[in-house]
C-alpha cells in the first residue's frame, strides 16, 4: 500500500471513530435536593445506567448557617458549573430559603437560558422559597393549597403526548397515593393528569420564557406512596419517560425489556459491590485476592458495550450479556466466600494457639507459685516468753 493510500485509510478510520463517538448517547446528569432518602428519582438515578447524579440531603429543620455549610459541599459554586454539570434538578420540598440572591438568579438562568429541567414537589417550599422569589415566574402554577392526607387516584389526559399513556394499560391509574394538594395551573401550562376525586390538576408542566428554556414540572404533593415502587411497579419507568420527554430524548421503546435490563444491571452492581467488600475484608487478613480481582475485571470487558446498547435502547444485547456473566459472578462469589472462610480459619487457629499458649503459661505459673511451692520455706513461729 502506498503512503498516500495509508494516509487515506487512517483518515477514514479516524472519521469513523469520531462519528461513532458522536452518535453515542450521552448520560443524563441530575441532582436530587431535599428529601433524598424517600425520593423515587433518587432510586432511578442509582439503578439506571442512563443517569449520573448528585444527592443533596437537605434536612428541613436545619439552621440556615448549617445549610450554607452543606452548600459548600454539594451545590455548584458558579452558574457555569451548575448549567454544565446538570441536565435537571429534582426538588423534594427543598427548603432553600437560605440561598443567596445570586444562587436564586443562577437557578432562574439555568431554567430559562440553560435548558435545565426541574421537577418540583413544592409542599412547604412553595411559600418559603418559590412565591417570595423570581422562581415564582418560572413554575407553571399560580396557587397551591395545603397538603391533605388521604387516598387519591390519578386520571391521565389521553389527548397529551404519549409520555404516560403506555403505562395506562399497565394499571398506573389504579395506584393510590396518600397526600394531595390543590394547585392552579397558569395560563399556557400543560395539565397532564388530574386528581380523580376533586378533578384538580395533579401534574403540570411548561417551558417558561427564555432563550433556551427547560421543561418545568410541578406535582400537587410530594413524592408520596404513588411514587414508591412497592406500590407502583412502574414508578421508575414513569419517571424515566418524564425526564426523556423533558430533554427531547426518545421515549422508552420497550418498557418490559428496559425493566429487565435495568434489574440485571442493578443485580450485577450489587453482587459486584458485595464481592469487592468481601475481597477487601479477606485481603486485610492476608488472603491473596489477586486472581479473583483479575476474574472480576474480566467481566467488565463487555460491560461498556452492554451499557452502550442500553443507552441506545437496544436492550437485547445488554440482557444477553448480563445473563451470560451471571454464572461467572455467582462462581466468583462462592470463591470469595471460600477464600474468606480460609482466612478466618487461620485467624481462628492463630487465636486458638495464642489463647491456649497464654492459658498454659498462666496455669504453669499458678501451679508453681501456689501449689508446688518449692521455692518457699516454711515459716516458723516464735513465742515471746517473759
Amino acid at each position: 500500500m502506498s503512503t498516500k493510500g495509508a494516509i487515506c485509510l487512517v483518515s477514514i478510520l479516524l472519521a469513523a471513530s469520531a462519528a461513532a463517538g458522536d452518535s453515542q448517547v450521552d448520560r443524563i446528569s441530575g441532582m436530587v435536593i431535599g428529601c433524598v432518602g424517600c425520593n423515587e428519582f433518587n432510586v432511578l438515578f442509582i439503578r439506571d445506567p442512563l443517569f449520573t447524579y448528585t444527592a443533596y440531603p437537605l434536612p428541613p429543620d436545619l439552621p440556615d448557617e448549617e445549610k450554607r455549610k452543606l452548600d459548600r459541599v454539594y451545590y455548584p459554586r458558579t452558574r457555569e458549573s451548575l448549567v454544565d454539570r446538570y441536565d435537571l434538578i429534582v426538588f423534594d420540598d427543598a427548603r432553600i430559603q437560605h440561598f443567596s440572591t445570586r444562587q436564586i438568579h443562577d437557578l432562574d438562568y439555568a431554567f430559562r437560558e440553560g435548558g435545565m429541567a426541574s421537577i418540583i414537589a413544592p409542599v412547604i417550599m412553595w411559600s418559603y422559597v418559590i412565591q417570595p422569589t423570581i422562581l415564582n415566574d418560572v413554575v407553571p402554577i399560580s396557587e397551591k393549597g395545603d397538603v391533605r392526607f388521604g387516598a387519591y387516584w390519578v386520571t391521565f389526559r389521553r389527548e397529551r403526548d404519549p409520555v404516560f399513556l403506555p403505562f395506562l394499560e399497565l394499571g398506573i391509574e389504579r395506584v393510590a397515593g396518600s397526600q394531595k394538594s390543590e394547585i392552579v395551573a397558569k395560563q399556557g401550562a400543560t395539565i397532564w393528569a388530574d386528581l380523580r376525586s376533586v378533578n384538580t390538576p395533579w401534574l403540570v408542566s411548561w417551558r417558561p420564557g427564555g432563550g433556551n428554556a427547560g421543561m418545568q414540572w410541578v406535582l400537587a404533593h410530594r413524592f408520596d406512596d404513588w411514587w414508591l415502587e412497592k406500590n407502583n411497579p412502574y414508578a421508575v419507568d414513569v419517571a424515566t419517560n418524564l425526564i426523556l420527554y423533558s430533554l427531547d430524548r426518545p421515549l422508552i421503546a420497550d418498557i418490559h425489556a428496559r425493566r429487565e435490563a435495568r434489574h440485571l444491571f442493578a443485580s450485577f452492581q450489587m453482587q459486584k459491590s458485595l464481592v469487592l467488600s468481601m475481597m477487601e475484608w479477606a485481603d486485610a487478613f492476608g488472603a491473596n485476592t489477586l486472581a479473583l480481582s483479575d476474574r472480576l475485571a474480566d467481566l467488565d470487558d463487555g460491560m461498556d458495550d452492554a451499557v452502550g446498547s442500553y443507552l441506545e435502547q437496544d436492550y437485547e444485547p445488554a440482557i444477553t450479556f448480563l445473563e451470560s456473566i451471571s454464572p461467572a459472578v455467582k462462581e466468583i462469589s462462592r470463591d470469595v466466600v471460600r477464600l474468606k472462610d480460609e482466612a478466618l480459619f487461620w485467624v481462628y487457629v492463630i487465636e486458638w494457639f495464642a489463647v491456649s499458649g497464654t492459658g498454659t503459661v498462666c496455669a504453669f505459673v499458678l501451679w508453681s507459685l501456689m501449689l508446688k511451692r518449692k521455692a518457699y520455706r516454711a515459716v516458723t513461729t516464735t513465742r515471746f516468753t517473759g
